[in-house]
């Protein structure tokens, strides 16, 4: 017995931890990053990139090459010259030939360097990519957050309406047995607590399905009784945008493209090399021998093509061309960037303008409802009267509330627009 009450106990502390405990949306935002396949996808690209760059430098060790064929031709070489007691051999119209060839690049003009540190390059580029990914579930996480702060907030109002509403009827229905009251206004009120509480369950209904998102987003457990930390405003006015990733990428796509002209300029430079071939075959390098022989040869092989019409010139200027059209990328990107940043400090500022007139407009419209319900209990005004103002304060009070979480999610979504 004393065991059950102890696991009681445990759960019962555990749950209420779990009801009572915070969350805020800088730990959202950092465990949806490492909950999403970001790091996984980052190793991917690393370990094709270093299989690549093995291939690359294994073009420096010996190449091995077997070879084999067996011929038949219509012809063979004919010696036209008849020597007393001499008799040339016939070269056979069946020949057999298996050999090893080793090649052993010596100098590529660069070629091998170059191309690893456009791999390199590709690799931060494709690593770049992942972090636009990364912006915009760090986007969704910052919308999803504050959305569920907003059904927080009309959560909190409609619980203090219906409060004030349960409150009201038992005070008014000790006056319907009394007979100082009509019935029909206690089930006018009733009606209305009625509906009040399906708004609530509807508010609860949004909360939930906020937080389910978020538990996907980040895969992080959360309860549905958590409470949610609001966000510090973060005040800002520049318009600098360079931690954007997209300006990172449009960087990293030019230094791509500047090595990738580096590595062209290779491809006209000669190359020389190193040659070993060794075999059997019939006829040998003897081809008057018609018997199987062992052979072999070694030397040195000197490439260049210093003449290809142009084409490595073309391929520069089509390079060139990239880098251009990547400035103005950067540059439209930029732009629009910087038009959408005055724009949201815009909204910025009339969130601020309107939670300034919104918190006079609480204080009135709750001042209004307090006379009316003055009045009701003195029978001056009738309960819809009275619910009319009710209402109005209570729609005063998620207006305020809803414009400061806008207010500080303005903040919040210009500094993410930065890239900060």
């Amino acid at each position: 017995m004393k065991n059950i009450f102890c696991l009681l106990l445990l759960c019962y502390g555990q749950l209420h931890a779990q009801r009572d405990s915070t969350l805020t949306l800088q730990a959202c935002q950092q465990q949806a990053r490492e909950h999403f396949p970001y790091l996984q996808q980052q190793q991917i690209i690393e370990s094709i990139t270093a299989l690549q760059l093995k291939n690359t430098r294994n073009s420096y060790l010996p190449q091995l090459e077997l070879n084999a064929q067996a011929t038949y031709q219509s012809e063979v070489t004919r010696i036209p010259i008849e020597l007393p007691n001499f008799t040339f051999g016939l070269i056979p119209k069946d020949q057999y030939r298996a050999t090893i060839d080793v090649k052993q690049l010596i100098y590529d003009g660069g070629t091998n360097k170059q191309t690893q540190k456009v791999q390199q390059a590709q690799q931060l580029v494709e690593q770049q990519k992942l972090e636009l990914n990364q912006l915009q579930v760090k986007q969704q996480v910052t919308q999803t957050y504050f959305n569920a702060l907003l059904w927080s907030e009309h959560i909190q109002a409609s619980e203090q309406l219906v409060a004030e509403m349960k409150q009201r009827i038992e005070k008014m229905s000790v006056g319907v047995q009394n007979g100082a009251i009509l019935e029909s206004n206690v089930d006018l009120l009733k009606a209305e607590l009625l509906k009040s509480e399906q708004q609530l369950f509807e508010a609860n209904t949004g909360k939930s399905t906020a937080i389910k998102i978020l538990r996907l987003l980040t895969g992080m457990e959360i309860s549905e009784g958590v409470r949610l930390e609001k966000p510090s405003p973060q005040v800002s006015e520049d318009l600098v945008v360079n931690n954007r990733p997209e300006m990172r990428l449009f960087s990293l796509q030019t230094e791509a493209l500047q090595v990738q002209d580096k590595l062209t300029a290779t491809r006209n430079m000669p190359k020389l090399s190193a040659f070993f071939q060794g075999g059997v075959g019939r006829p040998g390098l003897n081809m008057l021998d018609n018997e199987f022989k062992m052979f072999y040869f070694t030397g040195l092989r000197l490439n260049w093509n210093f003449w290809n019409w142009h084409a490595q010139r073309n391929d520069r200027q089509v390079i060139a061309l990239q880098e251009k059209n990547v400035q103005k990328q950067t540059e439209t990107f930029e732009l629009t960037t910087r038009s959408q940043l005055l724009q949201q400090q815009a909204e910025i500022n009339n969130y601020a303008a309107a939670i300034q007139r919104d918190a006079s407009i609480v204080s009135l419209r709750t001042k209004v409802k307090n006379v009316s319900a003055n009045q009701l209990d003195n029978g001056a005004i009738t309960v819809h009267d009275y619910l009319t103002d009710l209402y109005n304060e209570t729609q005063a009070k998620i207006q305020y509330k809803t414009h400061e979480i806008q207010w500080i999610y303005a903040q919040i979504n210009y500094q993410i627009t930065k890239g900060n």
